[in-house]
C-alpha cells in the first residue's frame, strides 16, 4: 500500500515553496540595506582615513593594535606573518621605536568590496612621509599598496588581515629606519 499525502501536508509543502523565495529575498534586502547604511555613513572610510591614520601618526602601538581583531594577522612584504593583537602591538612598537617621531602615514582607499554586511575587502595605497622631528626637513616618502580584510565586531570595524606589499624600485617600502 502506497503512503498517501494528507491535504494538510500537501498544502504545507505548497505554502513553503511559495513563501521560501520571499523569505530569502527579505534577508538579501536586509543585507543590502545594511551595506547601504554603512556606505552612507562613511564609517568604514572614517575608520581608515581618520581614526587609523591619526592613531598611526601618534606612534602609539597599543592604540594601533586595538584596531585589529584579537586573532588578526599582518604581513609586510616578505616578512614573517604576525599573528594576534599582542604580537601586532609588539611589531608596531618595534617599528615606531626605529623611525622618527615626525613620520606619518597617508592611506588612500582604491576600492572597497563588501563581502557581507560585516566583512569588507579593501585595496589601499599607503605613503609614509612627514617631517623630521628635530630638523623639520621632509622625510623621504615610502609607498606601498595593500589589501585589508575588515570585519564589524559589535558596532566597530576591526582589521582581521592586513597585507602590505612594496613596489619595486626607489619608492619601495624601506626597512623602517630613519637613520
Amino acid at each position: 500500500m502506497e503512503p498517501m499525502i494528507s491535504r494538510y501536508g500537501m498544502f504545507s509543502t505548497i505554502a513553503l515553496l511559495l513563501i521560501a523565495p520571499t523569505i530569502v529575498m527579505a534577508q538579501e534586502r536586509a543585507a543590502i540595506d545594511s551595506l547601504a547604511q554603512t556606505a552612507e555613513s562613511g564609517s568604514l572610510e572614517d575608520f581608515i582615513i581618520n581614526e587609523y591614520e591619526e592613531t598611526w601618526r601618534s606612534h602609539d602601538a597599543k592604540r594601533l593594535a586595538d584596531f585589529f581583531a584579537e586573532d588578526a594577522d599582518m604581513i609586510f612584504g616578505i616578512q614573517p606573518r604576525i599573528v594576534g593583537r599582542a604580537a601586532i602591538e609588539t611589531s608596531w612598537d618595534l617599528y615606531f621605536s626605529r623611525i622618527d617621531s615626525g613620520r606619518a602615514v597617508s592611506i588612500s582607499i582604491d576600492s572597497i568590496r563588501n563581502l557581507s554586511p560585516r566583512i569588507a575587502l579593501l585595496n589601499v595605497h599607503t605613503t609614509t612621509g612627514g617631517t623630521h622631528s628635530e630638523t623639520n626637513e621632509e622625510l623621504p616618502s615610502r609607498k606601498a599598496r595593500g589589501t585589508w580584510v575588515v570585519t564589524r565586531v559589535g558596532g566597530d570595524w576591526k582589521i582581521a588581515a592586513l597585507r602590505i606589499h612594496s613596489p619595486v624600485g626607489e619608492q619601495r617600502l624601506g626597512p623602517g629606519t630613519d637613520d
